[in-house]
């Protein structure tokens, strides 16, 4: 007799979502993300891999990815011996990809403020998210599709936007799809006074 009754039940549970994960087996990436960079630094492509040991760019020559979102999160980093606060996106898709950008990049805004006004089921399905080039040539544009229909998601945001409470219920809404409870992480005071 079983000593635990409910292993039988627990094992088939790990079962079914080992079968469902449809983990694929041989050679393959590594499991960790990569990252992409949102920018317009390089002119032949609007967003780029970084190789560090080559210490050189490798151009995304499409402009669409089309996933899952995972998580939100603002990082703070240090560039020129100030902070500089960078939002990364992550992607779940053929692979584990992070969408970095800087706080303050019109791609940036348009995407957290998008993420904030989409209802929270959107995040538990595949969205497409796309750079598109502005008239000048630093501008980029974030635009969120609907992968099924190809309907564009319009959300102009106004002058006047609270960026820290738009990120903080963009997070909660991600958080809330995937089944993590909890409050969104407390932005630093600089990170309020500089969005």
């Amino acid at each position: 007799m079983d000593s635990y009754p409910d292993s039988n039940a627990y094992l088939q549970a790990i079962l079914e979502e080992l079968r469902a994960s449809k983990q694929p087996l041989g050679f393959g990436h590594p499991p960790k993300a990569r990252y992409i960079y949102a920018n317009r630094q390089y002119p032949e492509c609007l967003w780029y891999f970084w190789d560090g040991a080559k210490k050189a760019h490798e151009p995304i020559a499409l402009h669409a990815l089309t996933g899952i979102v995972e998580k939100l999160e603002i990082e703070e980093k240090e560039f020129r011996g100030k902070p500089d606060h960078k939002v990364n996106l992550h992607i779940r898709a053929e692979r584990n990809y992070v969408i970095q950008s800087g706080l303050e990049t019109l791609f940036a805004k348009g995407l957290l403020y998008t993420l904030s006004r989409l209802p929270v089921a959107t995040f538990a399905q595949p969205i497409t998210i796309s750079v598109e080039a502005g008239d000048t040539e630093q501008v980029l544009f974030c635009r969120i599709y609907n992968p099924a229909s190809g309907q564009a998601v319009f959300a102009p945001y106004p002058e006047q936007v609270n960026w820290q409470d738009v990120i903080a219920k963009a997070i909660v809404k991600i958080d809330a799809a995937h089944g993590r409870v909890g409050q969104p992480e407390q932005q630093s005071p600089q990170l309020a006074h500089s969005i």
